[in-house]
């Protein structure tokens, strides 16, 4: 990823913004929702697996309700 930001200024030149391109936001934007992800599941505690066939049980029986 190239970053080539282009900031916006003040009357003062003290920088109040910058602009990206579409792709390089989205590319952040993509990299901070894994890197929060990566946290999340390192902060999880650890359990026993739920089997899924408990997992698919429960699901079948909120959708009839």
């Amino acid at each position: 990823m190239g970053l080539r930001p282009q900031f916006v200024v003040d009357a003062n030149g003290k920088r109040k913004g910058v602009l990206l391109a579409i792709k390089d936001y989205q590319e952040l934007l993509e990299r901070a929702q894994d890197r929060i992800d990566a946290e999340l599941i390192d902060e999880a505690p650890t359990a026993d697996p739920i089997p899924w066939s408990v997992v698919k049980s429960k699901r079948q029986t909120r959708a009839r309700k």
